[in-house]
């Protein structure tokens, strides 16, 4: 029997926002690397990169619970919702029916979402001071099975108090000065640069994929050197 051609999956409109932002990241990041498979996309990447730091911004800003903030989130994320979805139809021409090239977009076909897998365990994580890029903090995280990508935190306060995590929603409670910087990403490394030398901060991160959101890792706390 014949293999059924792929097709791009656009299960990505049903994700929350914080996953979109992170999927957006790593469709923005294959097809840079993939130009010559990519050359001309019906949203030219500049776009679809302003688009989805856009979500990101607004979904950071919005778990204040600020009324607004949550509707300029929400719109937001309509539009990114029609230009990531514009994007995935091109792909699909381009594909052809082929399994690689849309993996090569950062895109995911349909069969490859049919078993759903788990939400990622809890992460463990390792922080120091990195001197060699000034007030800087490294974090690393330790690999973690089937995740789409991670969300690292570093705040003034321990922020596991005011986190509540339901299935594949984060709710904050707190005041959102808390909040140093929030970095969304799919790699399992990152800096936090230009904090306060001598401040003590508290750094934590969590993993997601299409089946929600995990548990927040292990608190740590670093003084910025």
């Amino acid at each position: 029997m014949a293999e059924r051609p792929a097709k791009v999956s656009f299960g990505f409109i049903d994700y929350t926002p914080t996953q979109k932002g992170m999927f957006g990241d790593n469709v923005v990041a294959e097809m840079t690397e993939h130009t010559t498979v990519f050359p001309n996309p019906d949203v030219p990447l500049p776009t679809l990169t302003d688009i989805n730091n856009a979500l990101k911004q607004k979904t950071q800003q919005a778990l204040s619970g600020d009324k607004v903030k949550i509707q300029e989130r929400d719109a937001t994320e309509k539009e990114w919702d029609s230009y990531f979805r514009k994007e995935g139809e091109y792909v699909q021409r381009i594909a052809n029916g082929s399994k690689l090239i849309i993996a090569q977009s950062g895109y995911h076909s349909t069969d490859t979402e049919s078993h759903p897998v788990a939400i990622p365990a809890q992460p463990q994580i390792n922080a120091w001071a990195n001197k060699g890029k000034g007030s800087g903090i490294h974090v690393e995280m330790k690999p973690l099975a089937d995740c789409r990508g991670f969300q690292f935190i570093v705040s003034s306060q321990n922020i596991l108090s005011y986190m509540n995590i339901k299935g594949d929603s984060i709710k904050f409670n707190g005041p959102l000065d808390v909040f140093i910087d929030v970095k969304l990403t799919t790699k399992r490394k990152v800096d936090f640069q230009d904090l306060n030398s001598g401040q003590t901060y508290f750094i934590t991160a969590l993993g997601f994929n299409a089946s929600g959101v995990g548990e927040m890792a292990n608190v740590i706390e670093v003084v910025a050197p």
